[in-house]
């Protein structure tokens, strides 16, 4: 019954993710002294204490030397010739070796793990302490990878989470908000059943950045007349910007998904008499569009735009004609 329950232990923490490490036994570690760039003395014989302690308390056997005949600083080993030479001088089986360098306020902790006799290491990492204080979550982090035998920056335990990683990371700025537009669409090749005009509203998000823009519409465009109605469900256009002043003019284009109603009034054999057929058929159907637009105003808080598009349905409409629902949009409005 307890193997049972130790097998059943192990699985669940398998298909859990939950590290199980246990020491290697003969596995003796050197751990060396730091390469200094731009970090002090005591920060780097503070650290190197740190990983030693956290990797002791993994069940690791560290090999003990007096750090004092070890290079310090600026010249302390970090290469895998010479720390391969020191692990056989101290009898040990594996090193530890790297460097930590400052930026700024940041400290930069650089390790690998060699085994002797082998030409790479087994184990590379590269984590960032936001401040110095932070070498302390960094040192456990690193000392949970050699354990497990892997680099595991991404895999923090509750004990290892870095301030870094608690911070939101930078993104370039974008310019986005959310404008409201109005104007009509005319359809084209006798499309909306003939009607000569619709009256079109939509609001959208527009993300700008660079000489790109994007634009985004859910369910929040419309447009109606002479018992025709194309309702947005989702827009998606992207357009390429010209110039960098106060008026800009773009090109772009943009797909869809829409549900429209096309109705039809008069006979299909267009003599005022005979069988009426359906008079109205609805489909939900992609769309293509293709813009061009002015932008004014770029410079302030708000933009001005002004903005006609081919409006081009997948759908030809057979019951109520085949003429489809195609059209030209001309709308305006503001956008932040």
């Amino acid at each position: 019954m307890y193997r049972l329950q130790v097998s059943g232990l192990v699985v669940c923490m398998a298909l859990l993710g939950v590290p199980s490490v246990h020491a290697e036994p003969g596995v003796r570690t050197l751990v060396l002294p730091f390469r200094s760039l731009g970090v002090n003395d005591t920060t780097l014989a503070v650290a190197r204490d740190l990983l030693i302690g956290d990797m002791q308390s993994h069940g690791m056997s560290i090999v003990s030397v007096d750090g004092e005949n070890l290079a310090h600083g600026a010249l302390a080993c970090d290469a895998p010739e010479c720390a391969a030479a020191l692990a056989r001088e101290s009898n040990a089986t594996q090193v530890v070796y790297g460097s930590l360098s400052r930026l700024s306020t940041k400290v930069i902790a650089r390790l690998s793990v060699l085994r002797v006799g082998e030409p790479a290491p087994f184990y590379r990492d590269q984590i960032t302490a936001t401040t110095e204080e932070d070498l302390d979550a960094v040192m456990r982090r690193i000392a949970e990878g050699i354990a497990a035998g892997k680099p595991n920056s991404n895999q923090a335990s509750v004990e290892s989470v870095t301030q870094a990683e608690t911070t939101a990371p930078a993104r370039r700025a974008t310019r986005t908000g959310f404008g409201l537009r109005a104007g009509f669409l005319f359809p084209t090749g006798n499309g909306f059943g003939g009607a000569d005009r619709l009256t079109n509203i939509h609001g959208a998000y527009r993300y700008e950045f660079g000489r790109t823009q994007i634009e985004s519409s859910t369910l929040v465009g419309l447009s109606w007349g002479d018992g025709n109605l194309d309702w947005t469900l989702l827009d998606l256009t992207a357009a390429r910007l010209f110039g960098t002043r106060d008026i800009a003019t773009y090109v772009g284009a943009g797909i869809g998904v829409h549900t429209i109603t096309v109705e039809r009034r008069l006979p299909f054999n267009g003599s005022g008499t005979g069988p009426y057929g359906p008079s109205t058929q609805t489909e939900t159907v992609p769309t293509l569009d293709l813009a061009a637009g002015l932008v004014a105003l770029r410079t302030y808080d708000f933009n001005a735009i002004l903005e006609p598009r081919f409006h081009l349905v997948f759908s030809n409409f057979d019951e109520v004609g085949g003429d489809g629902a195609n059209g030209v949009m001309l709308t305006f409005g503001t956008s932040p």
